[in-house]
């Protein structure tokens, strides 16, 4: 009895041992943050877009309330001159970009080694597209930043460690070539992202493979969603963050009611595998300089606009709800609700109640931009209610998560080539067959004793002559064309991967579980 108490004694001295030393693995999570933006591309056939610039600012002004440091690489056009100011950032060339990355990921070591744990935010907003190899790339300002680059410059150096892909660009979906992907764009290398379970991803993408901007956002409407959540109106449970299912929630209800496919949005939101409650914004952890607390007088859409009337996050709030709506920089904000304004004045800090601000009719009429009636009548037009939020994310949020891939195969997995092959081999087999009767009946025509024999022998030699020569050729054009068929189809197959990730929902709320 005394030596099984002793033994007792012992695990749980163990035991304590390990928690405390799990407990200290990390003594805070520190968060850094590389913000790339860029309006043009190298394709003569790709419009520049107009806010990929605007964009990257926003999200390095709202990430930049989350992290130790955020280092931004965009260059503005002339609109966006006008509105941001004077602002100094590295212009986003293909050198820039990787010295960023590897200056962050050097400093992130010095946090490890410190005793904490570094999570890297990588966005980038602008064009994307696949090369003829079906390689996914985003444009950079003198060349292009490829899937692998992504995966040697920000995956592989991050030695397990919580990052966050943003990726607002054209075929995005690509970086896990997902659902939709086309026959010639199959994947011929394996860089499959769920070998990564420390990596979670948030891509754009639309039922048409495209992403959209609008002139009253002054932004890329995937990115304004996502922007608009993270401030604070995506945080579901209460519990002051927001992770990667609530966005997905969120995103969901902004785009419910939008029926035009060439518009919806259908975006590619996962968690990291190993962490899938990882937040993405931790506004307890963040230095944000004011949180509106905005209760049951508002309910429905509203929006909130900086001093310059530019839109900064949209949300609908559902009747009874209390949410809260951080702002990004210090300044005068303006809480849109049907007429009425809610200002918040310059010098606010810290949390408030939507009730202390100084209420007036409407002033704000539209940001800077055209007007789209179909917008305004189907965005953010279904409200974020917990109830729906959990029933999508129960029922379709994971389906969703399924990857199909079209997987390029080796070349001698051909199987319509090696038809080809196999009817080549057939005409010459049976061509040469031809050819020895031909030799056969020519050899007993030259001994036959009889003219009519000989006539009957030789008209059979013509035969055969004839039917040989009809078989090589077809063996001989079936050989080059199955030649041809290795040479200029690559084989793939279908691959589906589903994520190892369950949801749990329950009275006080809901969860992420992993199966790994």
């Amino acid at each position: 009895m005394c030596v099984d108490l002793r033994l007792r004694a012992a695990l749980a001295l163990v035991s304590l041992v390990v928690a405390s030393l799990t407990s200290v693995a990390y003594a805070a999570d520190r968060r850094f943050a590389v913000v790339v933006g860029y309006n043009g591309s190298d394709d003569p056939n790709l419009e520049p877009l107009a806010y990929a610039d605007d964009d990257a600012l926003r999200y390095a002004e709202l990430l930049g309330n989350t992290t130790l440091r955020t280092r931004t690489l965009v260059t503005l056009d002339d609109a966006s001159k006008a509105l941001w100011g004077d602002v100094t950032t590295a212009a986003p060339t293909r050198e820039a970009v990787l010295n960023a990355l590897s200056v962050t990921q050097r400093t992130m070591q010095k946090v490890r080694e410190a005793g904490d744990r570094p999570i890297l935010y990588f966005v980038y907003t602008g064009h994307g597209n696949y090369d003829a190899e079906g390689r996914g790339y985003v444009h950079l300002a003198d060349g292009r930043l490829t899937t692998r680059d992504l995966y040697h410059h920000v995956i592989a150096p991050s030695q397990g460690d919580p990052v966050i892909l943003l990726v607002d660009a054209c075929n995005a979906a690509l970086l896990v070539h997902s659902r939709g992907v086309e026959r010639r764009v199959a994947a011929k290398t394996s860089l499959r992202l769920e070998r990564y379970p420390n990596v979670g991803v948030i891509l754009a993408s639309s039922t048409v493979g495209e992403v959209h901007e609008w002139g009253r956002y002054l932004a890329g409407v995937f990115s304004h969603e996502v922007r608009s959540a993270l401030l604070g109106p995506g945080d579901l449970n209460g519990d002051g963050a927001v992770g990667f299912a609530e966005l997905a929630a969120f995103v969901h209800a902004a785009n419910e009611r939008v029926a035009n496919p060439t518009i919806r949005l259908t975006p590619y939101i996962r968690p990291p595998l190993d962490e899938p409650n990882l937040a993405i914004v931790d506004h307890a952890q963040s230095s944000f300089p004011a949180r509106i607390r905005v209760d049951g007088d508002v309910v429905g859409k509203a929006h909130l606009v900086d001093s310059n009337l530019v839109r900064v996050a949209d949300f609908h709030k559902a009747a009874g709800d209390i949410m809260w709506l951080a702002v990004p920089r210090r300044g005068t904000f303006i809480l849109v609700h049907g007429e009425t304004e809610y200002v918040l004045p310059a010098g606010a800090k810290g949390s408030i109640s939507i009730r202390e601000l100084v209420v007036r009719e409407r002033q704000v009429l539209s940001a800077r931009g055209a007007r789209s009636d179909y917008f305004d009548k189907t965005l953010f037009s279904a409200p974020y209610r917990r109830d729906d939020a959990e029933r999508y994310l129960a029922s379709s949020y994971l389906s969703e998560l399924t990857v199909t891939r079209l997987v390029a195969r080796p070349w001698y997995e051909n199987a319509g080539a090696w038809s080809t092959i196999a009817v080549a081999a057939v005409g010459f087999g049976t061509g040469a067959g031809l050819s020895i009767l031909a030799n056969e009946r020519s050899a007993e025509a030259h001994a036959a004793a009889w003219a009519d024999d000989r006539d009957m022998l030789n008209q059979r030699v013509t035969e055969f002559g004839a039917g040989a020569q009809a078989m090589l050729t077809v063996g001989a054009t079936a050989l080059a064309s199955g030649i041809l068929w290795f040479l200029l189809d690559q084989p793939v197959s279908e691959e589906r991967y589903e994520p190892p990730l369950d949801i749990q929902v329950g009275p006080t709320g809901f969860s992420l579980t992993t199966r790994l």
